[in-house]
């Protein structure tokens, strides 16, 4: 069965979180940071998604 692109976008999330942890957040803001300075636009909607989801990890989040 193919990975949905949705999907690849949760495994980039969760990889983030696995790897920096409590920094994930920030690590996060500086991977849109950069693209938004210099890099294709399609990475900065990657990112943005990433970071929307990994916001959905947080215990404090709202949803």
């Amino acid at each position: 069965m193919p990975v949905t692109r949705e999907q690849e976008i949760w495994a980039l999330t969760l990889s983030v979180e696995r790897k920096h942890g409590e920094n994930g957040a920030r690590y996060i803001a500086q991977r849109v940071t950069a693209f938004e300075q210099s890099g294709p636009p399609e990475a900065v909607a990657l990112w943005r998604q990433v970071q929307r989801r990994y916001e959905q990890l947080s215990p404090t989040s709202k949803n």
